[in-house]
């Protein structure tokens, strides 16, 4: 588990209430479905950055006149045949 580093979060009243009825229903803490639902956000998050990935970049780099590469990528990267 990792370390854990104590913060101050504010809610409205109508969340926190919400909150502590699923912790309650949940029989566990509102830091610990805070901690999930960020952890969710951030996932999805960088998912979504994918096009900052940098081989997005590599996109369009190179062209061909063989029109049959993603069929016989092998025979022209190692020289096998299917």
């Amino acid at each position: 588990m990792h370390r854990l580093k104590r913060t101050q979060v504010y809610f409205p009243e109508d969340l926190l209430r919400d909150l502590k009825r699923k912790a309650e229903e949940e029989k566990t803490t509102i830091a610990h479905i805070v901690r999930n639902a960020v952890s969710e956000v951030l996932r999805r998050e960088r998912k979504r950055n994918w096009m900052e990935d940098s081989l997005w970049d590599m996109l369009g780099a190179s062209s061909s006149t063989d029109r049959d590469l993603s069929v016989n990528h092998d025979k022209y990267l190692y020289g096998k045949n299917k």
